[in-house]
């Protein structure tokens, strides 16, 4: 009994620590940490395991070669949303909300993503902010070059609160955050943390809370992916700065566009303008993957 009545209360503190986790300050010392744990014990490269180098010039050459122009991959997301009042005559459908990529999720590219989502790789993580630089340069130049004119709020995909505690860094937050301190960002741009998981951010008086968008989205299809995040995220700050503002999400691998159009659910219902996403890499589509 005295364990169900403290849930709440160990619930409250989880989230707490989440929040001081997420501070950009705690993020860089985090980080830094690591750096400097990889300095003292000799590391290996994170895509081929070439020792004593994090990163061997071979894989990366093969990284930036990859990166080197960014894509539109929106066609092979099936889950992304529509982008209102814009229609394929061919299919009857809207258009699909544009996403730019810095490469294709494959070969040394996908493996270094996940070396530094997955294995604690941060001291490797500056080629994916080179990628996801190209990514977002490439979106907001196609914005501009619509008419777009307004300042642009960069909204990243949240991360959830266990994977926060297991890694002890977002790793998506960490290459936004590098950006802005070396000046890379595109002009008239800024990261806006706007959006959470409703299980982390809130609390809701019904079952759903902490229980939705609990799985795992790897492995999953289309649309399991679409059912898994629905209504899993709600605004959690700068409520204010929504209402009217445009918008570009930002994640680190498109794969269905199912977060990305939860993400985009949850801004449009504020108010914004969600105009496209950028991301560092987009999975293949299963015909394009099964064709080589």
């Amino acid at each position: 009994m005295n364990g169900f009545r403290s849930a709440p209360l160990w619930r409250g503190v989880a989230g707490r620590l989440d929040a001081v986790r997420m501070r950009p300050d705690v993020q860089g010392f985090t980080g830094a940490i690591v750096g400097f744990w990889s300095l003292l014990f000799p590391t290996e490269c994170a895509v081929c395991g070439r020792l004593l180098i994090p990163l061997c010039p071979e894989c990366l050459t093969a990284i930036r070669k990859a990166t080197v122009r960014p894509l539109r991959v929106e066609r092979g997301a099936p889950a992304l949303p529509q982008v209102p009042g814009r229609m394929e005559s061919a299919t009857g459908f809207g258009d699909p909300l544009p996403v730019t990529a810095g490469g294709h999720y494959r070969s040394a590219l996908a493996r270094l993503v996940l070396a530094y989502k997955n294995h604690h790789r941060t001291d490797v993580g500056r080629p994916l902010q080179t990628a996801l630089a190209g990514a977002l340069h490439s979106a907001v130049e196609g914005l501009r070059q619509g008419g777009e004119t307004a300042q642009i709020l960069l909204v990243p995909v949240p991360t959830k609160g266990a994977s926060l505690r297991r890694r002890g860094y977002d790793p998506l937050g960490l290459l936004l955050d590098g950006l802005v301190r070396r000046g890379e960002l595109p002009a008239g741009c800024r990261p806006a943390r706007l959006v959470g998981y409703r299980g982390i951010t809130v609390r809701l008086g019904s079952a759903l809370a902490g229980r939705v968008g609990q799985q795992q989205q790897k492995g999953l299809g289309s649309a399991q992916r679409r059912a898994n995040v629905c209504l899993t995220m709600t605004l959690r700050r700068g409520q204010h700065l929504v209402p009217g503002a445009v918008c570009l999400v930002v994640d680190d691998v498109l794969t269905t566009g199912a977060t990305i159009a939860e993400m985009t659910r949850v801004l449009r219902l504020a108010g914004a303008e969600v105009a496209g996403a950028a991301v560092v890499a987009a999975t293949e589509p299963p015909s394009r993957a099964e064709g080589k």
